[in-house]
């Protein structure tokens, strides 16, 4: 085991560890299941209770996972070496995301967690199946968990701000959940950031080009 810090990936809504399946992870990666939580601090302890003793960590987030990893930066940044962040959304939701989420909310106490599933799931392409197997093993409870962390967001550009270290923001070109744009826009409050815009994938990345993400955990990984 060389020096670098060991990578530690967080999944994103209705994902778990199979997210990370076709890519080429650095040596020693800790990969969490799946994110949950009551509230973004516990979600953010419990990421934290995963990371090794002693020694900073290169944390990973996707979506979801990177909202976590906010709050983990805001709660213990002395643990992180490094920082990659995979389709993320710094800004606090929007009025139109929190009624989304609240009648996603009444879907799934209705009985309906296969139907939002399924509507989740539109925007994934040819990686549909995919997702919707990561969301059976998810399930409602879980789902439900996650919305109340998505609707709990602060905005988080300024703690982003403040992470002096490596900071690497991923975007599919074709993203229409979280856009390019947003990363652009954290870059404006980090301009130490690196952005990378991998053409012709959608919102998830390692699903759409798990040879990019691979690229990129294993370059920042050797830097």
């Amino acid at each position: 085991m060389t020096g670098e810090p060991r990578a530690v990936l967080v999944p994103g809504t209705l994902c778990d560890a199979a997210l990370w399946a076709g890519v080429a992870l650095p040596k020693g990666a800790c990969l969490l299941d799946m994110v949950r939580g009551d509230s973004l601090p516990e979600a953010a302890a419990r990421v934290l209770a995963t990371l090794p003793t002693g020694g900073r960590v290169h944390l990973v987030g996707f979506s979801l996972g990177a909202i976590v990893a906010f709050e983990v930066l805001r709660r213990a940044p002395e643990r992180l070496a490094r920082l990659t962040l995979l389709g993320a959304n710094p800004h606090a939701p929007t009025p139109l995301q929190l009624e989304t989420w609240a009648a996603h909310e009444r879907q799934v106490r209705a009985g309906h967690f296969g139907e939002v599933a399924e509507a989740l799931a539109g925007g994934a392409g040819p990686n549909r199946g995919a997702v919707l197997e990561m969301a059976r093993r998810v399930g409602p409870e879980v789902y439900l968990e996650q919305l109340g962390l998505l609707r709990s967001r602060p905005d988080s550009r300024a703690d982003v701000a403040r992470f002096t270290g490596p900071l690497t923001l991923l975007v599919g070109a074709e993203d229409t959940v979280t856009p390019p744009r947003l990363a652009e826009d954290l870059r404006s409050f980090a301009p130490h950031a690196s952005v990378r815009i991998v053409p012709e994938a959608g919102h998830y990345l390692p699903l759409d080009a798990p040879d990019a993400v691979s690229d990129t955990l294993n370059t920042v990984a050797h830097a």
